[in-house]
């Protein structure tokens, strides 16, 4: 290990892992993800991407990289804590169960979630809105892009975005209502 990388790793070594550590809340997850900072850093020394010989640069690179990289493992534990996965089996049921008329209070309730999805959406912006109005007609990802003038990626953050704020304004709104 190069001299330098040492006398940085026995200076900060402590000190990331206490920064990790407040992030985390997790003195082992602070302690792998300050090591994967390390590596993180000796690679990009290796490769010659990495600031120079300057003590405080590398110091401000190393926590810099400690907290990327703290933000890429919490943004991805999210989405998979905010994603639910429906059993395909329990869709069709959810589908025959819905599809017939139960009475009146059923066909008020139903048009009450109509009317509560509708203004929902109206309330999106045009771009989120015009991508949910497409994907809901069963449009394809290629198809929204193309009819949005827009990369395939912008079309999904869009949807993404737009999903979210939908669950959030309806959710809020049927918890006014109940």
């Amino acid at each position: 290990m190069d001299t330098s990388v040492e006398r940085l790793y026995t200076r900060y070594h402590l000190l990331l892992v206490r920064f990790l550590t407040r992030m985390t809340h997790c003195p082992q997850r602070a302690e792998d993800l300050a090591q994967a900072a390390w590596l993180k850093l000796l690679g990009a020394r290796s490769r010659g991407a990495c600031p120079g010989g300057d003590e405080s640069e590398l110091r401000a690179y190393l926590f810099t990289v400690a907290r990327n990289a703290f933000l890429d493992e919490y943004t991805r534990k999210h989405a998979v804590v905010r994603t639910r996965t429906i059993d395909p089996c329990l869709l069709d049921s959810l589908i025959d169960e819905s599809g017939g008329s139960d009475g009146p209070e059923q066909d008020v309730a139903r048009g009450q979630v109509y009317a509560l999805l509708q203004g929902a959406v109206d309330r999106l912006p045009v771009e989120q809105r015009k991508v949910i109005l497409m994907w809901s007609q069963g449009a394809s990802i290629r198809e929204m892009a193309s009819a949005c003038d827009a990369p395939r990626d912008t079309v999904l953050s869009r949807k993404k975005y737009a999903v979210a704020r939908l669950r959030n304004t309806i959710g809020g709104e049927a918890q006014a209502m109940a």
